[in-house]
């Protein structure tokens, strides 16, 4: 059953346009570890952090993570108290639409108020308390991190309400960038799961049918989280800041061909804009596209041809028109775009694969200096105001597409300023066709990323978190068949 509960926070409401009440859930206690020393948290807790956070109360300035307060909502959050010992007060400048998603969607660490005042920051893990399931205790750089179990942990199985979590008492986590060896660490039974967790997700088809040719017994489980891997234009850098070569690069791929032969048929090839085509009221939705505009996402080379000759790119001697660069982050395997590369060779454009690493992603999309056409992206989101400026330059530190759309920055003002939520979807309805129309995205098959288990991991569905980064939360909730790991030979 779906967890529909909160978890430092019992229950919400709220009493008017700018209040919110959290009653905090008595009974979790931090870890037993100084300064804390297993001793119960409270509402006076949270308000420390809030005000640490938002630079409130005693803190003249933003905290060290104040960047993090930003996303919970701080630019609004009016005040922030403890009302007594249970209660949570948050007052905002003025009504917000969305204020208690941010909340309840955003990364926003409780820290111990002891340890932070004693040591100054809360930045080495050795020292860091928490109040989770698991508590950090090891971490090997390059090699491996290690939680162990909280045997004073609150919390309770909702599908076994009798068992008190967690069930495992050491959970560790193997750095293995490589893909080979992670897979040849699950089929010896040295790993007992790969998940979306760490991004140990399995991507390729080839890699996943090879799994179960040899593995059998690996238990498989997909799951749908938009075009990982897809690509978005750079609208700043030649050729690709021109929509008739973005139209024409769009329609130079047969998406139909590589879901059925590349995805096996397991993708989802129809085309979308910067929302998900599930996101029913907010998305434009492809049945109300013009006829033109679908025709603009179908595979039509030749027309695709004749725009890049309109745009002024024809073909040289040597059959090439151009040259392209494609920046793909390296947590996804590479036949996806060198396929996709393979159609731009044949209409006459050239082009190169760059792969990057996680830590150079940040600075890629920073970067002033734009020197790649394509940057691997997220594209297909779920519903929020703040996916218009992903997309948009100038609006915060990230530039994705680098594109100068002052349409899409007055939709995006006027979306986080509006309190009314069909106007809302209405808003980023319009901001998905200028999308869709402006071609921001190579679109790509929404297609699957498969997690995978050894049969004697119990309690798995495939999940990787249960609210955003608390993935602690789902391995609190899992267990070892022992018995049938030792039966296997492991």
């Amino acid at each position: 059953p779906p967890i529909n509960h909160g978890a430092l926070a019992e229950s919400w409401s709220m009493p008017d346009d700018t209040t919110f009440i959290w009653n905090i859930r008595q009974g979790v206690h931090w870890h037993d570890k100084e300064p804390m020393n297993g001793r119960e948290l409270d509402a006076y807790d949270v308000e420390w952090n809030y005000h640490r956070y938002l630079g409130f109360g005693d803190f003249s300035e933003d905290g060290p993570n104040a960047a993090v307060g930003g996303i919970t909502g701080g630019a609004e959050i009016e005040s922030v108290t403890a009302t007594d010992k249970w209660t949570v007060e948050i007052k905002l400048a003025k009504p917000t639409y969305d204020f208690l998603g941010k909340m309840l969607r955003s990364y926003f660490y409780v820290h111990g108020p002891e340890q932070v005042e004693r040591d100054g920051d809360a930045k080495d893990w050795r020292n860091t308390v928490g109040t989770g399931p698991l508590q950090f205790v090891e971490l090997v750089e390059g090699s491996s991190a290690t939680w162990e179990k909280n045997p004073n942990y609150w919390g309770y199985d909702e599908k076994f309400p009798q068992n008190r979590l967690p069930y495992i008492d050491t959970y560790r986590a193997l750095l293995m960038p490589d893909m080979s060896t992670r897979l040849a660490a699950l089929r010896t039974g040295k790993v007992d799961m790969m998940s979306n967790t760490g991004d140990a997700a399995i991507y390729s088809m080839d890699d996943l049918e090879t799994l179960q040719r040899t593995n059998p017994e690996i238990e498989v489980w997909a799951s749908y989280r938009g075009a990982d891997g897809g690509f978005l234009f750079n609208h700043e850098l030649s050729p690709t800041d021109d929509v008739r070569v973005r139209k024409a690069l769009q329609m130079a791929v047969d998406r139909e061909t590589i879901s059925a032969a590349y995805f096996r048929g397991h993708g989802r090839p129809a085309p979308y804009g910067m929302m998900l085509y599930t996101q029913t009221g907010w998305a434009w939705p492809y049945e109300e596209w013009p006829e033109e505009v679908k025709r603009e996402y179908e595979y039509h080379p030749e027309e695709a041809e004749a725009l890049l000759d309109e745009a002024g790119y024809p073909r040289g001697a040597d059959g090439v028109r151009f040259k392209v660069k494609l920046a793909l982050h390296d947590r996804y395997e590479p036949t996806h775009p060198e396929l996709i590369m393979g159609y731009f060779e044949a209409i006459g454009v050239a082009s190169e694969l760059v792969m990057q690493a996680n830590a150079e992603v940040g600075a890629r999309m920073r970067s002033e200096t734009a020197v790649w056409h394509f940057m691997s992206a997220g594209y297909g989101y779920d519903a929020g105001q703040s996916r218009i400026q992903h997309l948009c330059q100038n609006i915060d530190d990230f530039s994705y597409t680098k594109a100068q759309c002052t349409r899409l920055k007055d939709l995006h003002e006027a979306a986080m300023s509006s309190t009314d939520l069909e106007e809302v979807q209405r808003i980023m309805r319009e901001a998905d066709e200028i999308t869709v129309r402006q071609h921001f995205g190579l679109v790509k098959s929404i297609a699957p990323r498969f997690s995978v288990n050894q049969p004697w991991v119990k309690g798995y569905n495939g999940e990787s978190a249960m609210g955003l980064g608390e993935r602690n939360q789902f391995f609190a909730r899992l267990w070892i068949d022992s018995e049938l790991k030792e039966s296997m030979g492991n």
